[in-house]
């Protein structure tokens, strides 16, 4: 079995930030969601190959097994079943493959998922119920037996009914972004391809039963969630890019009119200008490690840590780590940024 990892999505939801950097790489727990997923990979030696588009090509260079396709906008790019189809013709694939959305944090590893194919084609579950921010209707769910409670019979089960975005949802389960498509289901696949249906890869699932074929689901345990609907990030879909380069992304919003909210990803060993001003703020840090320079004194600096700057005291941040430290602050309008 090999894993494809897609990753070509444009991450429109972002708003200034998606237009910067690809989901892959938001930090989220401590690492990047691609590196997360990779990880699970490697422990169940799973070989993984990535998907992404031209535009964010460069993000990708360290790793290996990478296809890039030539779209540079999200006009341009193929969809994610399309893509599945073009990656497994392209590489000659002939083996069962497992297939993720690179948008998607999970807590747990793949063990259980994995050891739960049987040969069938497979559909990653979780239940939503428990989550009143996560919206069913929007996601793609599924009837099962056992369907109407919480936890279900039996942690892996067949399908009786799946649909992509519906109101009322069919159930509190939703698809976890994440399948196995036995090798066998690949000429389905590249017929389905041909008939230019829906590109998601939940309107495949649909089509795989109403062909009759028996799908399986396994219900995720722990958290899972799309990353792009962390609290922090969709605050700042209709935020205003100030500044993006080398060292960091930065996007400002205004809170009535006079305060403002901004958000800073500063990369793995980069800092910030450093500067002082007026007016008090409030730095709250969100990923990350790193350090934060007061008035000529650093301290050390982690995830959940506030840090309260008086009037004209000096302060940078540096990320003295590898991956991305993100913080958000909160200041008094005192003049325009540039």
């Amino acid at each position: 079995m090999k894993a494809l990892i897609l990753a070509g999505g444009f991450a429109t939801r972002l708003g200034p930030i998606g237009e910067q950097m690809p989901k892959a790489m938001i930090v989220v727990e401590g690492d990047t969601v691609l590196d997360h997923l990779l990880k699970k990979l490697e422990a169940e030696k799973i070989e993984p190959i990535i998907l992404t588009n031209k535009k964010f090509e460069n993000f990708f260079e360290k790793y290996k097994n990478v296809i890039v396709e030539g779209a540079m906008i999200e006009e341009e790019k193929l969809g994610a079943v399309p893509a599945i189809n073009n990656a497994i013709k392209q590489l000659k694939i002939d083996e069962d493959l497992l297939v993720v959305c690179v948008d998607n944090y999970f807590s747990s590893d793949f063990k259980g998922f994995v050891s739960s194919y049987t040969g069938e084609p497979l559909v990653g579950v979780y239940y939503a119920g428990q989550k009143p921010d996560m919206k069913p209707e929007e996601m793609a769910t599924m009837k099962f037996e056992g369907s109407e409670s919480f936890p279900p019979p039996e942690q892996s089960f067949y399908l009786t009914d799946f649909k992509e975005k519906v109101k009322p949802p069919l159930s509190d389960y939703v698809s976890a972004g994440i399948y196995i498509y036995p090798k066998s289901i690949f000429p389905i696949l590249d017929e389905f391809c041909r008939a230019q249906k829906q590109d998601a890869p939940g309107f495949f699932v649909q089509h795989l039963l109403g062909r009759g074929v028996k799908v399986k689901g396994y219900l995720f345990e722990g958290e899972w969630y799309d990353v792009s609907h962390k609290s922090y990030l969709q605050v700042f879909r209709d935020a205003r890019l100030v500044k993006s380069d080398d060292r960091y992304i930065v996007c400002d919003k205004p809170l009535g009119k006079n305060l403002v909210l901004s958000i800073t990803i500063l990369h793995a060993g980069k800092h910030t200008t450093g500067h002082s001003h007026p007016v008090s703020e409030v730095y709250f840090f969100v990923e990350g490690q790193g350090e934060i320079e007061l008035d000529g004194k650093r301290r050390s600096v982690k995830s959940k840590d506030v840090v309260p700057i008086m009037p004209d005291e000096f302060h940078r941040v540096y990320n003295t780590s590898r991956k991305d430290l993100v913080f958000i602050c909160v200041f008094e309008k005192y003049g325009e940024r540039g």
